[in-house]
């Protein structure tokens, strides 16, 4: 049976006990999702956003899928020297069901419970999917099965000075399992906040992982996001991510590639008023057999925006590597300013990197650049290491090192920035 037609009997087969327990909206747009899919089908390489993901293979088989609470290993706890906040999620599903304040005013918790609760369900229902591009059909089948997530509103001037980490761990031992969450992010006005977002895998069993977050940044808002993929080998996760802005808001994303899992991930900003501004920082780390095909969209729908990414990739054995970035710029939104780099090293003759930076501009006073650029290690430099006494293995892991650090400074918490540099070195070391 083909992959999409065994998705919706699937669904249509377990549709009461999906949407057991939400709101009737909530379970009106899982039903919108559903034939979002049956419309576009599965996304396949011949799809341009999607040329070197073919979602339809990734997903194809028999998957086990469980729609009741189920009791997971708890894993290895996340920096749990670091002080920070936390939103539990295993296989999709909160940890903990209830909804925690923190010192300064943060809510933070399930998602489910939220759109449930009286005090923050009409927010719910509002920001909920008003981000998210349903046309994009991994978009629309995490929305069709997903029944819970994690929920984080920061209120207007509410500073925190701790992150808020939602962790996703996800665990399956001896059977194939998908599993789906959905994450809601509402930062008000002048509110700043950093959010970690980490996914972890463990067990001998497959997964895939379908995962939307959905990031509402107010005006004069500044936000942080960090998010870590450190996946099993047997562990693959298709990622979609909507920003939305508005005026001199600022939104930093940094996202990082160390696991051995399949990760595509996509990142999609809307700057929809004047002055927002939007940093995105990538980095993927690929050996053996692996697979990483990132996604960035800067849509420029208001004037005086600036937007900036720079994608860093490493690539060695016959892995694969891709980059796609576009910088939309409407008719109206003039004096953007906006840069897009990527810039990648192959260590192997049969590793490959592809790369595909792209510009639509519709408006005539505008600042827009891009570039791309895959080579090698720096001979010279590494020449110039050996000389002082290093060798050629250190000379490299050092070169690439400080290749990948230009993009690891970028976490806002120095207990997580420490953490990811040693997965990092870790990586390198197979390499």
């Amino acid at each position: 049976m083909p992959a999409k037609q065994n998705l919706l009997d699937n669904y249509l087969s377990n549709i009461d006990i999906i949407g057991e327990g939400l709101p009737v909206w909530f379970n009106a747009r899982r039903s919108d999702a559903a034939a979002s899919l049956n419309l576009h089908g599965l996304p396949t390489a011949k799809q341009e956003q999607y040329l070197h993901s073919n979602i339809e293979r990734l997903v194809e088989g028999e998957w086990e899928q469980y729609f009741v609470t189920r009791r997971h290993p708890d894993p290895t706890p996340l920096l749990p020297e670091a002080d920070a906040y936390r939103v539990e999620l295993r296989n999709g599903r909160a940890a903990n069901e209830a909804l925690k304040v923190s010192a300064e005013g943060a809510i933070y918790g399930s998602l489910c419970t939220a759109a449930c609760s009286a005090e923050y369900g009409a927010m719910v229902e509002r920001w909920l999917d008003s981000a998210a591009d349903m046309s994009d059909a991994t978009t629309a089948l995490t929305r069709m099965f997903v029944q819970d997530g994690a929920f984080i509103y920061l209120p207007a001037g509410v500073e925190m000075q701790s992150p808020i980490v939602i962790d996703s761990a996800y665990h399956t031992d001896g059977e194939s399992e998908m599993c789906f969450a959905q994450a809601l992010v509402v930062a008000e006005e002048s509110a700043r906040g950093e959010v970690i977002v980490t996914h972890r895998s463990e067990g001998a069993g497959r997964i895939v992982v379908g995962f939307t977050r959905e990031a509402i940044v107010g005006k004069a808002a500044d936000i942080k996001i960090t998010e870590l993929y450190d996946l099993q080998q047997n562990c693959s996760i298709v990622n979609n991510n909507y920003i939305t802005q508005t005026g001199k808001s600022h939104c930093a994303t940094m996202c990082c590639k160390t696991g051995d899992g399949y990760v595509r991930a996509a990142y999609n900003t809307a700057l929809t008023e004047p002055e927002a501004v939007s940093d995105v920082w990538a980095l993927y780390l690929c050996s053996g057999e692996e697979h990483c095909d990132i996604n960035m969209a800067a849509r420029h729908l208001a004037p005086d925006c600036r937007s900036y990414s720079l994608v860093k990739g490493v690539a060695s054995g016959t892995a694969m590597g891709s980059f796609a970035g576009m910088v939309y710029v409407a008719q109206d939104a003039q004096r953007t300013d906006a840069q897009q780099q990527s810039r990648n090293l192959l260590l192997s003759d049969t590793a490959r990197i592809f790369t595909q930076p792209q510009l639509e501009i519709y408006a005539d006073d505008v600042k827009c650049t891009h570039g791309a650029t895959v080579g090698q290690l720096d001979d010279e430099a590494i020449y110039y290491m050996r000389q002082r006494g290093l060798s050629e293995q250190q000379a490299r892991h050092l070169q690439i090192e400080g290749f990948a650090y230009d993009v690891v400074q970028h976490c806002g918490c120095p207990n997580m920035c420490r953490y990811i540099s040693e997965l990092t070195a870790k990586k390198l070391e197979k390499m």
